[in-house]
């Protein structure tokens, strides 16, 4: 069976057809449902495929893409390969790491017929020779059979109470590249095809849950292919990017929309757009997303949360077995998360808030995300979009039964829909269906996610001490100075809650507190 009886429910806006010689821009915005496939799909018959395809199709000068990779999509190999036949000049980039190999098994066929597409091999390898240790000595303690790098976290839940963590992935992290996880389509310099879903199966072709938006606007399109020549022409990619933090990408659509766009690692993207939607909400914050491991972005959940914003996540049954998920933190400080139970993944990448903005693109909630992938963020303001997803939300949601508020499902289990029974490697451990352990009628135990633990704000905790210096030696008066387990002043520092000096659950959470280390006044 290829799919089931669709659902009624509206998935896609389609807004401002152009009639000939009309000026003319607009916004479709098409959500891929994972409750419709049973499986992923060889044909691109996905609303989100679909939409790639007319626009494939209807090419007449130029294709620019850069895209994470290809696997079984004949459809769009095809309408790419026609393209060229008809004289249309086709331009591409995808990811490789530093083996020079490409996660998705199609991308070899797609470079023997576009032997000229650009990745980003070269970069990956620079990157790897000039690779070195964290310079970082941290304050918590490492989680036993947890090997990466250490995480230390901690909120603030009250005046008297943290929830702190030490966070890791179990194995050694092994740089393997940077990613060149851009999924765009540029077509004839005014039409751009972007979003969550990957040129895949799993993707174009159906069964994870993603977003994509057409947006036809030919400054748009030349954002993006600016962002496309840096990597193809310039052979710049990943961190090798100018710094554009500062630079304003943002215009107003014929249909009244409002478009913020944003390119990663150099837009420093969540810092500078993401974070400040999220502070700034005032009713709701419903989030669906793969990927949740940004500290920053959970503790501005935790505070949305504690000012009376409805708060909500969906997040993926894989990235739920992450050492790094904050799925555990944000349900203990009171947020409903529920962890998806489909056969597809939670693919997508995207927030609506208050009826008002919808954050969209390929980014992931990652430090990777923000800091070293190739990525692009959309922020729509206007609130027929974000009415749209706000009400896909609510149908996600409902369909995930609430026993996963507080568990989570084995990605590869009977627990998780189709996932036993569609040929899909649904954990990335290398076996699917009946080969994986998971999918046995007495699957093994889940794996444990390192602990957390809820403590009081006082010495023995080993929480940040911010203290405020009383005029003494080096210091001048009233200079707020933090303190870190194990430093030279820690256990000498006493806390008086009574003259403005604090307790803090983090490093950020000082730092963003106006607290400065000994070093930073020192120099």
């Amino acid at each position: 069976m290829i799919a089931k009886t669709l659902k009624t429910i509206p998935l896609t806006i389609f807004l401002f057809f152009p009639a000939i010689g009309q000026c003319y821009s607009g916004i479709e915005l098409l959500i891929n449902d994972p409750l419709l496939f049973e499986r992923p799909q060889s044909a691109t018959q996905s609303e989100v495929g679909i939409a790639l395809l007319n626009l494939l199709n209807g090419a007449k000068d130029t294709i620019d893409f850069a895209i994470f990779g290809l696997r079984d999509q004949d459809d769009i190999l095809n309408a790419l390969i026609n393209a060229k036949k008809r004289g249309v000049s086709i331009r591409g980039v995808v990811d490789k790491d530093t083996d020079n190999q490409n996660y998705y098994t199609s991308t070899s066929d797609l470079l023997k017929v576009f032997p000229d597409i650009e990745t980003d091999y070269e970069q990956d390898l620079m990157t790897l020779k000039y690779q070195s240790d964290f310079d970082y000595n941290p304050y918590c303690t490492r989680p036993y059979g947890f090997e990466g790098y250490l995480q230390c976290i901690g909120y603030s839940l009250s005046t008297d109470e943290c929830i702190v963590a030490s966070h890791a992935s179990r194995e050694p992290i092994i740089f393997r590249g940077d990613i060149m996880h851009n999924k765009f389509f540029i077509v004839d310099g005014e039409s751009v095809w972007t979003g969550s879903t990957n040129a895949s199966d799993s993707g174009t072709g159906g069964y994870n849950a993603n977003t994509a938006v057409v947006v036809r606007s030919k400054e748009i399109a030349l954002w993006f292919t600016a962002e496309f020549d840096q990597m193809y022409v310039q052979g710049r990619y990943h961190r090798a990017k100018p710094d554009e933090s500062l630079v304003k990408r943002k215009c107003k659509l014929d249909d009244g929309s409002t478009v913020h766009v944003s390119f990663s690692p150099q837009g420093d993207t969540i810092e500078k757009l993401v974070r400040p939607l999220i502070k700034n909400a005032k009713e709701y914050i419903d989030v669906s997303i793969f990927f949740l491991t940004h500290k920053k972005l959970a503790g501005d959940l935790i505070k949305a949360h504690q000012d009376g914003v409805k708060v909500r996540v969906i997040i993926d049954a894989t990235s739920a077995k992450n050492g790094y998920t904050k799925h555990e933190i944000l349900r203990a400080a009171g947020i409903p998360v529920k962890v998806e139970n489909w056969g597809g993944k939670m693919h997508m990448k995207v927030a609506a808030i208050d009826d008002k903005y919808l954050i969209t693109g390929s980014m992931n909630w990652t430090s990777a995300g923000e800091g070293s992938n190739d990525e692009n963020t959309l922020i729509i303001k206007n609130p027929k979009y974000t009415m749209q997803m706000h009400q896909f939300f609510d149908y996600l949601w409902n369909s995930i039964p609430d026993r996963w508020l507080k568990n989570r499902p084995d990605p590869e289990s009977l627990d998780s829909s189709t996932a036993c029974f569609d040929g899909a490697d649904n954990d990335f451990d290398g076996l699917a269906d009946s080969d994986d352990p998971g999918c046995s009628e007495t699957p093994p135990e889940l794996s444990e996610l390192p602990p957390y633990w809820i403590v009081r704000k006082i010495d023995g905790n080993n929480l940040i001490k911010g203290n405020i210096s009383k005029g003494k030696g080096f210091f001048a008066k009233d200079r707020k100075i933090y303190q870190i387990p194990g430093s030279r002043y820690y256990e000498k520092t006493i806390i008086d809650t009574q003259q403005g000096e604090r307790w803090f659950c983090s490093l950020y959470d000082a730092r963003e507190n106006g607290w400065k280390s000994y070093e930073e006044y020192k120099w």
